[in-house]
């Protein structure tokens, strides 16, 4: 009986530490991801394209505008009543301090093949991290937060994503940020990627909204 009780006890930590290493790995791959984008320096994605943007204006890294920008958005999130996990937290941090840190000690190549490589290599290395955090149920992004909030409020699916893209993408571009055949290949990349790591490789864990998520 002791046993038996032992391991109730144990097994929801030991999920939630699994979810947990899910989680940040995911999310450390993903700025990996990220960083092979902004170091090919062939365009970026459209949200990044924005964060370029603003990086450049305002003169500070990119990875502190993701993490400043991501913390406007968890104000919006939470005003508007969406679900927010650790993983929407742990966003916010991580894929940031890992652009930094990789664009501080890796230099931009020469080499336009190796640039043209390192760009197409990006969707699909963020493709697997996002299969990793996402898997771990313990929230979404919140800048897919951003999109949900507007879907709860009436927009079908494509038009929200479609609306808040191009809105980025055009601001983006107005400040100065980096666009190119990065872009396009990021944008068409990525979704596909992802889909494939999910589907082939791993679905992960049933999101527990109830003992990860907060909801106001």
């Amino acid at each position: 009986m002791m046993l038996t009780r032992f391991i109730y006890k144990f097994l929801p930590q030991r999920e939630t530490m699994k979810r947990g290493a899910a989680t940040v790995s995911g999310l450390v791959i993903f700025g990996c991801g990220l960083a092979l984008l902004f170091l090919a320096d062939l365009g970026v994605g459209p949200w990044d394209v924005l964060h370029d943007g603003l990086a450049n204006h305002l003169n500070r890294s990119p990875g502190t505008i993701i993490i400043s920008l991501g913390v406007l958005l968890l104000v919006f999130l939470f005003l508007f009543r969406q679900p927010l996990g650790p993983a929407t937290i742990a966003n916010v941090v991580i894929i940031g301090l890992v652009l930094d840190l990789v664009m501080r000690f890796v230099e931009t190549p020469e080499s336009f093949i190796i640039r043209l490589m390192m760009t197409s290599a990006s969707p699909i290395v963020v493709g697997l991290g996002s299969m990793f955090y996402l898997g771990a149920g313990l929230g979404v992004g919140p800048r897919d937060g951003l999109m949900t909030a507007l879907i709860e409020r009436g927009q079908g699916v494509a038009k929200a994503r479609t609306v808040i893209e191009a809105a980025i993408f055009v601001g983006g571009v107005l400040l100065g940020g980096s666009y190119g055949i990065g872009t396009l290949i990021f944008a068409f990349g990525v979704g596909p990627s992802y889909q494939f790591f999910k589907h082939q490789v791993w679905a992960g864990w049933p999101e527990s909204t109830r003992r990860y998520v907060y909801r106001r």
